[in-house]
């Protein structure tokens, strides 16, 4: 179902400038130029009236040659959880892909899956002019939704898809392939479902894909039990110890659903050190359909994300909005696969 257009709300917003610090800093304009620039010509206790002003307009500089004006930079500013993790490669792939043949250059940042970071690099590309960004999720602080409304910076998010989002959204419902890998496991036959989730806090992604797993639960009639569920960062080894754990503390289990290939498979090897056979002691599923899943033997029943279409179309828009087209859906759901291998 296509959702309303967006148009873009930011030109009600004003750019502050350095004239607008100094006024509020009752000082030159080159006077706050030189405080922001830490110069010893500035005595500190007129650099602190500077800075607090600056903070309290949320005014950023350029760190390109000019003023923040309507020069365009070709720059989009791209931000992702990890670059570690193969299929967020896969996604900026796509992306530059799209954006270099129309003369755009990406610049890539790395929260590590910390919205204060993420607000710090927004800032930075604010500084150097990105003309778009492109940001995973739609979870991030106050202040850099008002950082991107101030400077009226065109925004899409990607890998989550969210009516209430403020953002055009790019991706999948997180959610709903929970939810459908979870009543897949039960109508299976599969009584006790363990769950191994990313880390809750601040990210939407797992957030949703949790409720997914409870949902199905619960409209199967399966009672949610929280000893059943663990939660891990997307490394081999934290699946494993994630895996430990479920072993030990859940007796009966018989199937395990991993939010990433990645804790999947060290969930795995934990099961083949204590000499679990998967799938006939017990099954195993992930999420995203990486290479070595479905390589391995038995390849690992998981969710198939197209991370290469994400990027694509989040480029694609990206695109449009830099050129001020505003008639552009604004969730753009595109879809998932349940691939049912040979784990469970």
């Amino acid at each position: 179902m296509k959702s309303e257009a967006i148009v873009t709300s930011q030109s009600d917003h004003k750019l502050v400038t350095i004239r607008d610090v100094a006024r509020l800093a009752g000082v030159s304009p080159i006077t706050a130029s030189r405080a922001l620039n830490k110069s010893h010509l500035v005595k500190p206790e007129t650099r602190q009236k500077v800075e607090a002003a600056a903070a309290e307009l949320k005014f950023i500089g350029n760190s390109a040659a000019g003023s923040l004006s309507n020069k365009r930079s070709n720059m989009v500013g791209i931000i992702v959880p990890t670059l570690s993790n193969s299929i967020f490669a896969d996604t900026i792939q796509s992306i530059t892909s799209r954006l270099m043949p129309e003369g755009f250059q990406a610049l890539i940042g790395s929260n590590e899956y910390c919205l204060q970071r993420e607000e710090d690099i927004i800032r930075t590309f604010i500084s150097h002019r990105a003309d778009a960004l492109i940001l995973t999720g739609h979870t991030h602080t106050k202040v850099a939704e008002e950082l991107i409304g101030q400077y009226r910076i065109p925004t899409v998010e990607i890998w989550n898809i969210s009516e209430q989002s403020n953002h055009i959204c790019v991706g999948m419902s997180n959610f709903q392939a929970a939810f459908e890998m979870t009543s897949f496991l039960i109508s299976c036959g599969y009584k006790k479902i363990g769950y191994i989730g990313g880390i809750l806090k601040n990210n939407d992604r797992s957030q949703d894909r949790m409720r997914g797993y409870r949902e199905a639960l619960e409209k199967h009639g399966v009672p949610f039990d929280p000893a059943l569920t663990r939660e891990s960062v997307y490394e081999f080894a934290s699946g494993a110890t994630a895996m430990q754990s479920l072993l030990t503390k859940s007796q009966g289990i018989d199937c395990v659903f991993a939010s990433s290939d990645i804790i999947a498979f060290g969930a795995l090897m934990e099961c083949h050190r204590n000499d679990i056979k998967i799938p006939q002691d017990i099954a195993l599923a992930g999420f995203d359909n990486t290479t070595i899943g479905a390589l391995y033997k038995p390849a690992l029943t998981t969710i198939s994300v197209p991370r290469q279409r994400i990027g694509l179309k989040a480029a694609e828009i990206t695109l449009q909005l830099i050129k001020g087209e505003n008639d552009i859906q604004k969730v753009n759901d595109l879809g998932f696969d349940l691939k049912v291998r040979g784990t469970t």
